[in-house]
């Protein structure tokens, strides 16, 4: 009796093992996601980075009260080239956690330490929304970032709220 319960266990385990592999693999949003930040974290090839996301995408900075509307306006919005940003670290983030679930992937970490042109930026956590199209493009980015106040005037920033219909 006892040699059957360990082996129904093992049974157990195994199974459980591969159909949490399987889902992983099954899962080509996560994939794209994961590369999608690796791109982003190296900040080398903006040409790559803006091919990740749909002609139509929507990126909405709900603390900041950006919405920025298609791509064209992603690659300003962006501005990688600006000679004012420079990176503290060799990493510009830390991706902690990726949850995805079909088209949506929810993704925290924190952005590090970055130089402004002569103002230092402390590390920012951040959290993000995904939406992703059939052909895994995104459709639509929701930004939550804690900001630090010499970054964001709270006071005058524009107000996200004004999107609700």
């Amino acid at each position: 009796m006892k040699n059957s319960t360990l082996f129904s266990c093992w049974i157990l385990i195994l199974v459980t093992l591969l159909s949490s592999c399987e889902t992983q693999k099954t899962n080509p949003n996560r994939e794209t996601i994961e590369e999608f930040y690796h791109v982003f974290n190296k900040r080398q090839d903006f040409e790559r980075f803006l091919n990740f996301y749909d002609d139509t995408a929507v990126l909405e900075d709900i603390i900041n009260g950006d919405r920025i509307e298609g791509k064209k306006a992603l690659r300003d919005f962006f501005d990688w080239t600006n000679p004012d940003f420079e990176l503290l670290e060799e990493n510009s983030l830390v991706v902690k956690e990726i949850t995805a679930d079909d088209n949506r992937v929810a993704i925290s970490g924190y952005f590090t330490p970055f130089k402004w042109g002569d103002t230092e930026f402390e590390a920012m956590h951040f959290t993000t929304l995904l939406t992703l199209n059939a052909s895994g493009k995104i459709i639509k980015q929701v930004d939550w970032i804690n900001y630090p106040s010499n970054l964001v005037n709270y006071n005058t920033r524009k107000n996200s709220n004004t999107w609700l219909k």
